[in-house]
């Protein structure tokens, strides 16, 4: 027996139901054709009618209502639909309200119907086959498309946000890309709303629209993991979206336009599903739905939160990496800073795109007296803009020479938790002050929500010295450490030198254990304690006093540890030295191949147990310096700092206009 179907909608994605129901002629008949501009070519005109109100009044029945109509439409023509008899499968996203959204839920308890949004993706085997890798620790979620003009003028009411008074959220996050948002919380396990604690919105966009067409989310779930997403309409070439799921047992990617998942390497290909067939078999058998109304309440507060945050932002045309093409504008990168944005569960400001609004406040600029004149030697940043995988802490960055070439780096592409000069440990009483993944004796790296935050506060700011005290707190809002550092600044003749006071108490009455990956199985891999993140370097020489190369001098104890290199800025030698003996105990942490880095190992190999009335401190010197410096001219300009033999004059560290 056929299913009848009215179809409400035959223009725009109603044209493909149109062709899909004709092609399925042996499945499904036509009982008849809604759509105010008039009759399709294909059917006969005494099949079409303006409205469904005309159609159900004139006495058409049938199984199911396929509504494809603009989203603003939905729920008014979704429950006479129910009204009149008819199951609905209704085209996504359902409603542009949440209380249209609890509308429709009410009519179909009341007409006893039910609704299938229009989600294809939550009908594909992929998802059954991700639910098999066991619980889900996080979900991340990215896409970068490419519309031409013409897809914000298809319709009257494409790219707008709202029309004639109403919401219609023609949006990258509501309506084109809204499957990836939807599949990452499905994955996740969340289908109500009371699963979904928060939602953040970052909403952007390049176009002459009001809409969003380059957006960012994050989600976080009652049981605090955290769904996010970074989707844009502005990328150069359109790119299939990408949904990457982390479980304890491993990592998978799903690409949900192709219904492929790769896990391990190995790629498997799924059924994609078909959800008009799964509610005739629902009708028939009581088959489940992929795609219920009552299911996509989580979505639904994406939607909500759309809606009631503030009108996207327009990016200046001037903005690094958009460019105008054709007539149309165009994010460089675009893929890139999705995937990175996602992945890292940030907005798009967290990361500071170049394009995206500034969070926070102003970083403190540092600066150091070079003979009469103030001269700028980096900045001072309090962390809080640093989104939670990430390790919030308080950092330097840039830091530059005094020629001016930049020897730190930020938030770079492959480990977003890098920042510049900062002091981090991944392993503290089991809770990761790094950022990132969580290197795990049985399983490697590993997601877990087990990030911390490091909250500075300035408690001293005076010519020569700037001093932090800092308070360590766990995800559970109990602080583990304190931390005060004091940081100076001088001019030593021809290099810019600083020192750096750490001090770690326990912030309580518990014993603190400081641990990290090396203590945790990793081999040669203790890293943890003050970290050094610099940019891309070319013709790299590093070094110890006695030890040349990444392999020699990674893991060695030495005064001090040097790298030379070809900068972006220029050429340049940068300089970590222990100040004392309990600093020059712990091993230098160097990377070059890799991604370029030096640190110093707090915890190489065995954690450090702090316990109350314990006191760490660590000292530093370090230099920064134009061209290469051979290994007299280190020990000579070390020997300098503090000693007034700076050829420039008294030292200054502070807030600064310039």
């Amino acid at each position: 027996m056929r299913t009848r179907v009215l179809l409400v909608g035959a223009r725009g994605y109603g044209a493909v139901h149109l062709a899909r129901l004709s092609d399925r002629a042996d499945e499904f008949e036509i009982a008849g054709v809604v759509d105010p501009a008039g009759p399709v070519e294909t059917l006969p005109a005494e099949s079409w009618w303006p409205t469904l109100a005309e159609a159900v009044d004139a006495g058409v029945r049938a199984d199911i209502a396929v509504i494809a109509t603009p989203i603003g439409t939905h729920a008014e023509l979704a429950e006479l639909a129910m009204t009149a008899g008819c199951d609905v499968y209704l085209e996504k996203p359902p409603t542009p309200t949440w209380s249209d959204y609890e509308r429709l839920l009410a009519a179909q308890e009341r007409s006893g119907r039910v609704v299938q949004v229009g989600f294809q993706s939550l009908a594909s085997g992929a998802i059954a086959r991700l639910a098999d890798l066991g619980p889900v620790d996080s979900v991340a979620a990215w896409g970068a498309w490419a519309r031409q003009p013409a897809y914000w003028r298809r319709s009257p009411w494409a790219g707008r946000r709202e029309m004639n008074g109403e919401p219609v959220l023609d949006g990258v996050v509501t309506n084109p890309l809204s499957h990836a948002v939807i599949t990452a919380l499905r994955v996740a396990g969340a289908r109500r709303a009371e699963q979904v604690a928060s939602v953040e919105v970052e909403l952007l966009h390049l176009n002459d629209i009001q809409a969003d067409d380059l957006s960012s989310v994050r989600i976080r779930l009652d049981d605090g993991r955290v769904v996010s997403a970074a989707l844009t309409l502005c990328a150069p070439e359109q790119r299939i979206p990408m949904i990457e799921v982390r479980t304890e047992r491993g990592d998978a990617r799903y690409a949900y336009k192709s219904d492929s998942v790769e896990i391990d390497g190995v790629v498997t290909e799924h059924d994609p599903g078909d959800l008009l067939r799964e509610l005739v078999a629902h009708r028939r058998s009581g088959a489940p739905l992929s795609a219920a109304l009552s299911d996509v309440g989580a979505f639904m507060t994406v939607m909500e939160a759309v809606r009631t945050a503030q009108a996207p932002r327009q990016v200046p045309p001037g903005a690094a990496g958009v460019r105008r093409e054709g007539e149309r504008w165009v994010l460089d990168d675009a893929e890139e800073w999705m995937r990175r944005t996602a992945r890292a569960g940030a907005l798009f400001s967290e990361l500071r795109a170049p394009w995206a609004p500034r969070p926070g406040g102003a970083p403190r600029v540092l600066t150091a007296l070079a003979g009469d004149r103030a001269a700028r030697i980096g900045e001072w940043h309090d962390g809080a803009e640093v989104t939670a995988t990430s390790g919030p802490r308080p950092f330097l960055h840039p830091l530059t020479t005094p020629a001016g070439v930049v020897v730190t780096d930020a938030h770079p592409l492959d480990h977003d938790w890098h920042l510049g000069v900062s002091v981090a440990l991944q392993d503290v009483s089991g809770v990761n002050f790094w950022g990132g993944r969580t290197y795990t004796r049985d399983r490697g790296y590993r997601w877990r929500a087990d990030h911390g935050r490091i909250v500075p506060q300035v408690i001293e700011d005076r010519v020569g010295l700037l001093r932090v005290q800092s308070r360590w707190y766990g995800p559970d809002g109990c602080a583990l450490l304190s931390e005060t550092d004091a940081f100076s600044v001088e001019d030593v003749g021809g290099a810019w030198a600083f020192t750096f006071d750490i001090v770690l108490e326990p912030a309580g009455a518990e014993a603190v254990t400081l641990s990290g990956p090396g203590p945790n199985g990793r081999a040669d891999g203790g890293y943890g304690g003050l970290a050094w993140r610099l940019p891309a370097v070319e013709d790299v020489r590093v070094r110890t006093p006695s030890a040349q190369g990444e392999s020699a001098v990674h893991g060695s104890i030495a005064d001090w540890v040097a790298l030379t290199g070809a900068f972006p800025d220029g050429r340049a030698t940068v300089v970590l030295a222990a100040a004392d003996d309990a600093t020059r105990a712990d091993p230098w942490f160097v990377r070059v191949e890799s991604y370029p880095g030096i640190g110093s190992a707090l915890a190489w190999q065995d954690a450090v147990v702090l316990r109350p009335g314990d006191r760490l401190h660590r000292r530093f010197h370090g230099l920064l310096a134009d061209g290469d410096l051979d290994d007299g001219t280190v020990e000579a300009l070390l020997g300098r700092i503090g000693s007034g033999e700076d050829g420039g004059g008294k030292p200054h560290l502070g807030s600064s206009e310039d």
